[in-house]
Order: structure tokens, then C-alpha cells, then sequence
């Protein structure tokens, strides 16, 4: 690389310095973090052994539960206008809402004056209680249908305590009767009665535009498409605009100008003839990563379980079927561009322009005929791309929804407004932070090489693998010194078996496969995509991470956990690496390649952006998550920490263990389902997919008379002893509904709309919540 430097640019200026102490600060703020982890993780470890479950002694926990169905189930159909219009005038649904609300306030005083008569403390009362709605409600960490259901009674129940704690200030006691409650003094309220009732139906009739259980699914299915458009777009668009940039100028390819020892190359070939393609290379490999990886078949998967959950009919007991292995990977299409493309596309963009504008002006410093300049600056200035920032605003958008949607796969229904808000800011900041470190990395990679890769395009590729390899090298050895391993991890594990003989299952037990021909393609690609994906994916925002690293999978409960100490760990070693790497390439580049960054407006405002928007804004991501746990979390906020168990191999091989037959019980039954006269005929309109046989059973039932499920019939000789037995029953009868979900459509719920791809392993759910509170 050329070097050029104008008389009175100062080569060691204050964005350079600035830059170097950030990375210091970073390093030492990072070692007290991760010794601070390290002594957490050490008293987790005592916590799990001395774990005591106090929630045990909370009975009667399924009335809780069949409380707080018919309280979701009342306003799920509800959408945000329909409860401003509720607000504004009481109807009988909502009065219904309210009687729910007093029942389940019932139920928790009861509980807390059975818990004062053991001579519990009050904050004791109150972590056992709030234990006792999570792990009672909550089967597991995928059971979207009961984390929503728990974070409705923990809002009902510290809805109460709120009102103990002001009523003991006055030093008055409160007592909960069946009298319902004062009216919200939150709602919103019009100027006169007239006002009041014009304003509340015309929320009403607005209501009905949305008001379809699919609607507001498809059109979040809908943005997620759009944004994956939107940044193929744009990279497509930056793309066409290298590849048709032409720059007819020859650059001096070697040290010395004097007569027969120049080189020159086309500018031409340096350049835009090496980016361009590049470019094209990596949003290839991603459309084809979401093809071949079948990703796009979990938008399907997506609308459907979104439309599940969003009906009010489907929160009754019997249609509790929640596949978890589709429940992981719903979100795998809204995620796949911004994990294989995003970043890498954002660092090389912008890279290649700061190093094509460097190298034009060093070639207009270093000539000698004014003609030349006079080119080479026409090019600078029709080189302004401002597509450019269109395509950084597309990555951005992709890396934060892919942030926040990773976080959503487990907490999609059980975060409050306020909670959602926190941590969409930290997946902001985190962002802005990962962009702007890694562009860094990449453009001071690029400049000492640039003319050398401008040569040899191939070792663009091997300089970039081997930089690559050397920082996971780093960060592997980083991680072991201070003891982080995944693999001691006992709690919160995503516990999967196989169903299939891949013999590349063991790295893709959370993918999908083909069988025959395709079985190697698929895999292959998978792969190498999951791989790639890992360049992205472990400058997340550390709860982020969890739930979507190809092969490492955790599950999101608690701080407390190691699994987010250790990815906590894992972020932080990585910037660390990241950004002391850069320095001491800024600092060789500046002494050995006689680097001028303030030759170029591009690249003297990267180093200033990086000091405003590097090191500061992962501090700020991170205290914002801090905040995040500790103030808005209603369950860590209150001091109930939970973490999940599961007594078996983090991987099953089903068809040697035996456990296959076991597992598939869970989903692969007959669930028998007794619905209410009113509810039968609404549920069969809306649920008309199922296979459901009636009849009429009277009670009680001999011991001759069989129920058929359609697999097993009856002989003669039975049904002559069935019929004698029904002659001298009483005629008290009860109408019952078998619904059957059959081995059919268990498959149908799992499979991907792609007929010829299957999941190479199902995630098993099976555990225990463990409280690890204080």
C-alpha cells in the first residue's frame, strides 16, 4: 500500500490515542466482570445443591391455572383498541375479566395467610408464592401457553401486594371480598358522558379490522419478510452500483517510480473488480443457506402457532399441544439473513468504499500532472455512494430484530410492555456496537493489503479465513484460562434425541435434513452456513445467544444461570480480542504502512464513530440488560430465580436407548377433553381439522363397556354383554367429546411444509424447575 502524507497531518492524533486507551478501559472493565462471573458461577453451584423448593408447599396450584385459562382466554380476543374502548365503557366481557381478577386475588390470599401460619417472613411469602405460579404454570421453558398464563397471575399477585404495602403505610389492613374492584383509575377518561360513548364505539368499529385471530400474525409475518427484502434489496442495489463504477486510472502497484521498476494495474482491477463479487459471493451463500436449509418453510410454522396462540377457543386443556422442536425453530427464516449476511455484508461494504477512497487519494497526493488529479478527484467525488447508508440502515434494522427475535423464542408471550421496550434499546446499542467494532477490524485488515489482494484476488478470501481463525483461536484459549466451559453446564440445557442416522448429526441436531440424495447437500450447506453464522451470532446480545448458537443451545431462565454467565463471558472475550487486535493493527499500520487517517474524511470519522459508538455503547447495552433483569423483570425484580434440570444427555441416541417410544407418548395420545354444551359447538366450528368422534356415556360405566379409537373393535359376545349392561344403567347422562390427536397430526404439527425434509432431532422437554433463590 501506497502511503501519502500532507504537510501538517499529525499521524498519532487524538481519535488514534482515544482509540487505544477505549480498548484499555474495555480490557480492564472485562477482567473484573469475568472474575466477578467466576464467583457467581461458583455460588450458583452451592445454590443447586442446598436448592430447597418452598414452592411445594403452595397446593391446589391447577385451580390457579384453570383460573388464569379463563382470564387469558377472555381478553386474548382483545386487541389494543378493543381495551381502550374497555376502558372507556364496561361491557359484560369485561365484567367477567373483573370476576376472574377477584377469584384469582381470592386464591392468592388464601395462600398467604396459609404461609403466614408457617412463620414465614413476608419476603419469603412472596418469592414462595411468585416460585409457585412460575414453576406450577410454566411446564417447561418452551411452554409459551403457560408462561403467559404466569406472568398474568404474577402481575394479579403483586397487583395485590402493591395495594398491602400501601394500605400498611396508613396502617390499615386490607381485605379482599367478592365485591368487585374500584375502577382503574388509569383508564381513559372523556370530557362528558356523550363524548365518552362516541369515542368508545368508534374504537370498537376500528377494532374489527384487526380483530381476526390471524390477522395480527400475518402481519408480523409480513414485517419479517419485508425486513429480509429490504436488506437483500439494498445489498443488491450496492452491489450494482460497484460493478458498474468504472474507474480508467492506473495505479502504482510497487515501492519505487522511477522509470522501469513502476507497475502499474487498472484501478479498476484493484478495486471494484475484487468487491463486487465478493460482495455477491456472501448474499448468494445466504439465499442459499435459507434454501437449502429450508428456513423459509418456518414462516409457515410461524403464522400457524402465532394463530394458535392468538385464538381464545385454543386455551381450553384439551388442545394444549405445543411441539417444542417447531416452537425453537420458528423464527429460523427472520433470522437466517442477518446471521450469515448482515454483518458481513455491512463490514465489507463499507470497508471496500473507506479503502477505495484511501487509495484515490493517495494516488491524487502522489501525482504529478494536474490532469490526474484532476480525474482521480472527479472519481472521489462520483463515488459518493449514498445508497451506502440505506444498506447500513438494512443491516442494522436485520441485527437488531434478529436480537430481539432470538430473545422472543422462549419469552415471546410472557414480557410486559415495559420489559420489551428495555431490551429492544440494549439490542440497539449492542448493534451499533458490533457494526462498528467489526468494520474497524475489517477495513485495518484490508488497507496494509490492499494492493497485494488488488493483485491476487483469491487471498482476499485466505487473508480473511486465517484472521478469522487466529481471533476464534484467541478467544477459545481466552475462554479456557478463566474455566468457561459449555460442556459442565448441567442446568437449562436444550436436551434433544435423534430420528434420524445422519452421520453429520452430531452438528446438526438442531437443523433439518433430506433423506437419499439430498441428504448430503442439505447437510453439507447446513454446515458451513452454521459455521459462518457463528461470526455474527456470538456478538449478540448475551441472552440473544442462547437459544439460537447452531450447536450450543441454553434456555433463558434466570442471571443466575451459568449459561449466561458463560455466553456473558464469551461476548465480552470476544470484543476484547476484537478490538485489541485492531489496535495493534492501527498502530502497525500507522508505523510500518505509514497509515494517514485523516487523509480522508471517510476514514478519520471511522475512528471517531468508533470512540463515540464502540466501547461506550457496549457498556451501555449491557447496563441496560443489567437494568433489564433488575427492575423490570417481574421475576427476578422480586428475588424468584429458577433454572430448569434435566436428569438425561444433553443428546439421546433414541433407537439404542429405547427412549423413542417414551418421548413420542407425549405428543402421540389420545387426550380425552370434556368441554362445556356452550363450548362444543364453537370449538368444532373452529378447530374442524381435528378428528373427534361424541357419544353418549352414562354413568357409572360397566366394566364390559369399552371406548373405540378407531384402531381396536368390539367382538359379538361383548357388545351382546355391553348392550345388558346399558338396559340396567340409569339414564343420567352427560354428553363427552374424544378428541384424538393422532401419530398424523403430531407430524403435520413438526414437519416443515417441505415434504422431503424431516428435523434430525426433537427437543425433550422433560425436567425440573429448580429455585435457586436466596
Amino acid at each position: 500500500m501506497l502511503s501519502y502524507i500532507r504537510p501538517g497531518d499529525i499521524i498519532w492524533d487524538v481519535p488514534v490515542v482515544l482509540f487505544c486507551v477505549w480498548t484499555v478501559v474495555l480490557v480492564v472493565a472485562s477482567l473484573i466482570v469475568l472474575s466477578c462471573l467466576r464467583r457467581e458461577t461458583k455460588k450458583f453451584q452451592k445454590r443447586l445443591s442446598k436448592a430447597d423448593n418452598k414452592e411445594d408447599l403452595v397446593r391446589d396450584i391447577a385451580k390457579l391455572d384453570s383460573i388464569m385459562a379463563r382470564y387469558v382466554q377472555q381478553f386474548l380476543g382483545q386487541g389494543i383498541l378493543d381495551k381502550l374502548a374497555n376502558s372507556l365503557s364496561k361491557d359484560e366481557k369485561e365484567n367477567q375479566i373483573e370476576t376472574l381478577r377477584v377469584e384469582a386475588k381470592q386464591w392468592f390470599a388464601t395462600k398467604v395467610e396459609e404461609l403466614n401460619g408457617m412463620k414465614f417472613t413476608e419476603k419469603v411469602v412472596k418469592r414462595t408464592i411468585l416460585s409457585a405460579i412460575r414453576t406450577g404454570l410454566t411446564k417447561h421453558p418452551l411452554d409459551l401457553r403457560g408462561s403467559r398464563r404466569s406472568l398474568e397471575a404474577a402481575k394479579l399477585f403483586l397487583e395485590v401486594e402493591d395495594n398491602k404495602e400501601k394500605m400498611s403505610f396508613l396502617n390499615t389492613s386490607m381485605i379482599i371480598g367478592t365485591k368487585s374492584p374500584e375502577p382503574d383509575s388509569s383508564s381513559l377518561v372523556c370530557p362528558t358522558v356523550a363524548c365518552q360513548w362516541v369515542t368508545s364505539k368508534f374504537l370498537k368499529l376500528l377494532s374489527l379490522l384487526v380483530s381476526h385471530p390471524n390477522t395480527i400474525p400475518l402481519l408480523f409475518v409480513f414485517f419479517s419478510f419485508v425486513v429480509w427484502l429490504y436488506d437483500c434489496i439494498t445489498d443488491m442495489v450496492i452491489i450494482e452500483l460497484l460493478w458498474n463504477f468504472k474507474i480508467p486510472i492506473m495505479y502504482p502497484v510497487n515501492e519505487s517510480f522511477i522509470a522501469e521498476e513502476v507497475t502499474y494495474l487498472s484501478y479498476q482491477t484493484l478495486t471494484i473488480d475484487l468487491y463486487a463479487p465478493l460482495l455477491l459471493l456472501i448474499l448468494l451463500f445466504s439465499l442459499m443457506f435459507t434454501l437449502l436449509s429450508c428456513s423459509c418453510s418456518r414462516l409457515s410454522d410461524r403464522y400457524r402457532l402465532a394463530t394458535m396462540y392468538a385464538r381464545p377457543l385454543c386455551e381450553i386443556s384439551g388442545q394444549n399441544m405445543q411441539d417444542p422442536t417447531t416452537l425453537l425453530a420458528r423464527y429460523d427464516f427472520q433470522m437466517s439473513q442477518a446471521i450469515t449476511a448482515s454483518l458481513p455484508q455491512f463490514c465489507l461494504q463499507f470497508a471496500a468504499y473507506m479503502v477505495t477512497l484511501y487509495m484515490l487519494e493517495t494516488l491524487k497526493g502522489l501525482s504529478v500532472d494536474q490532469a490526474t488529479q484532476d480525474t482521480v478527484q472527479e472519481k472521489i467525488d462520483s463515488f459518493a455512494f449514498s445508497s451506502l447508508w440505506f444498506s447500513g440502515m438494512g443491516s442494522g434494522l436485520s441485527l437488531v430484530v434478529a436480537q430481539y427475535t432470538a430473545f422472543k423464542i422462549q419469552h415471546e408471550h410472557d414480557l410486559t410492555f415495559s420489559q420489551r421496550t428495555v431490551y429492544f434499546f440494549s439490542c440497539v446499542f449492542n448493534t451499533i456496537a458490533m457494526m462498528t467494532s467489526s468494520v474497524v477490524f475489517v477495513t485495518l485488515i484490508l488497507l496494509p493489503v490492499s494492493t497485494y489482494i488488488g493483485r491476487y484476488h483469491i487471498m482476499i478470501l485466505i487473508i480473511l479465513f486465517a484472521a478469522i481463525l487466529g481471533l476464534g483461536t484467541l478467544i477459545s484459549i481466552t475462554l479456557a484460562i478463566f474455566g468457561m466451559d459449555p460442556t459442565t453446564i448441567t442446568t437449562d440445557r436444550v436436551v434433544t434425541r435423534f430420528q434420524t442416522n445422519n452421520l453429520l448429526t452430531a452438528f446438526l441436531r438442531f437443523s433439518q435434513v433430506a433423506s437419499g440424495q439430498w441428504a448430503t447437500l442439505l447437510g453439507a450447506t447446513t454446515i458451513v452456513g452454521n459455521l459462518f453464522s457463528l461470526l455474527t451470532i456470538n456478538l449478540f446480545l448475551p441472552p440473544s445467544q442462547l437459544l439460537i448458537h447452531p450447536f450450543c443451545k441454553f434456555y433463558a431462565t434466570s442471571p443466575r444461570s451459568p449459561a449466561l454467565h458463560y455466553v456473558i463471558a464469551k461476548q465480552l472475550v470476544y470484543y476484547n480480542i476484537l478490538l485489541i487486535t485492531s489496535s495493534i493493527l492501527l498502530c502497525v499500520d500507522i508505523n510500518e504502512y505509514g497509515f494517514n487517517y485523516s487523509l480522508t474524511s471517510a476514514t478519520k470519522n471511522l475512528l471517531v464513530y468508533a470512540n463515540l459508538t464502540g466501547v461506550p455503547c457496549i457498556f451501555l447495552a449491557l447496563l441496560i440488560l443489567f437494568k433489564f433483569y433488575s427492575s423490570f423483570d417481574i421475576w427476578t425484580s422480586n428475588g424468584v430465580h429458577l433454572v430448569y434440570q434435566q436428569d438425561i444427555p444433553t443428546i439421546v441416541d433414541s433407537p439404542e436407548s429405547g427412549f423413542d417410544e417414551e418421548a413420542n407418548s407425549v405428543f402421540d395420545q389420545t387426550n380425552l377433553t370434556l368441554l362445556n354444551p356452550d363450548q362444543s359447538e364453537d370449538w368444532k366450528e373452529n378447530n374442524s381439522k381435528i378428528n373427534d368422534d361424541s357419544f353418549e356415556d352414562s354413568a357409572p360405566n360397566a366394566e364390559s363397556t369399552v371406548i373405540s379409537n378407531g384402531e381396536t373393535t368390539l367382538t359379538d359376545e361383548q357388545n351382546e354383554s355391553t348392550e345388558a349392561d346399558r338396559d340396567n344403567l340409569t339414564k343420567k347422562k352427560r354428553k363427552i367429546r374424544i378428541v384424538k390427536h393422532t401419530a398424523k397430526l403430531n407430524r403435520k404439527m413438526k414437519n416443515s411444509c417441505c415434504s422431503f425434509v424431516t428435523d434430525v432431532a426433537m427437543v425433550d422437554v422433560r425436567g425440573k424447575w429448580v429455585n435457586v433463590s436466596d
